[in-house]
């Protein structure tokens, strides 16, 4: 997420240009990763904030030079830099799955999550976040984001195509990095024919980004997803 400067941009605009909505709360951060957008609370005036995070370990990676940084134990990580930017009295931090936990707090006043996934909703910890607001959230409380809205457009990129066909992945610690080459890969894979799989290798989805020209249809909204209703 960090790395992601347009996604984190706009949750710390939400937050530190809202002081009105988050001073003297409670705030629930569930997934909090590195504690990124615990801090953005704990700026913006929050009374207390709960980060709970059930990753025992992670890697961040320089996609660029594929190097590997190592981030074992993120949650620990998350206390140093709480600590090292004077949040440790305003910030508490969980470890363990939020279904699992025991919250110092009972009731928040405001749930905040960067919980999307590839398409919105492919592993994403939307349930997660669902049980948070049942079981945690004060009545009129609020969700950060609290509606979400999904548009599907069809793009044509012949040449994208044939690379994704002729195209080998390696997987990095969960992050997919695609090796791009001329020659057809599946039909020679360590010395295999893989040929027989190019057809599924052809619908497996992936994220990544194109020009503008390949989109060949206006955007269809496709669902409005709003996290404030039961």
């Amino acid at each position: 997420m960090l790395k992601d400067t347009v996604r984190t941009g706009s949750y710390r605009s939400a937050i530190i240009n809202n002081p009105h909505l988050f001073q003297g709360k409670t705030v629930l951060d569930v997934g909090c990763g590195t504690g990124i957008l615990s801090m953005f609370a704990a700026k913006a005036g929050a009374k207390h904030v709960v980060g709970v995070s059930s990753l025992a370990s992670s890697s961040l990676f320089d996609v660029k030079s594929f190097t590997k940084i190592d981030m074992s134990n993120i949650i620990d990580q998350a206390e140093k830099i709480v600590e090292a930017n004077g949040f440790k009295d305003k910030i508490t931090l969980v470890k363990g799955k939020l279904e699992e936990s025991e919250l110092p707090i009972k009731e928040f006043d405001i749930i905040i999550s960067e919980w999307m996934g590839y398409f919105l909703l492919y592993e994403s910890m939307l349930d997660t976040v669902l049980l948070a607001r049942d079981k945690y959230l004060k009545k009129d409380g609020l969700i950060f984001p609290d509606t979400a809205t999904l548009y599907l457009a069809a793009i044509e990129d012949q040449d994208y195509k044939e690379e994704k066909i002729n195209c080998m992945f390696t997987y990095l610690s969960s992050m997919v990095v695609t090796y791009r080459s001329t020659m057809p890969v599946w039909d020679n894979v360590y010395g295999f024919d893989y040929s027989c799989i190019k057809d599924i290798a052809l619908r497996e989805p992936l994220v990544d980004t194109v020009e503008m020209k390949a989109v060949v249809t206006d955007p269809c909204l496709l669902k409005v997803r709003e996290n404030t209703k039961s």
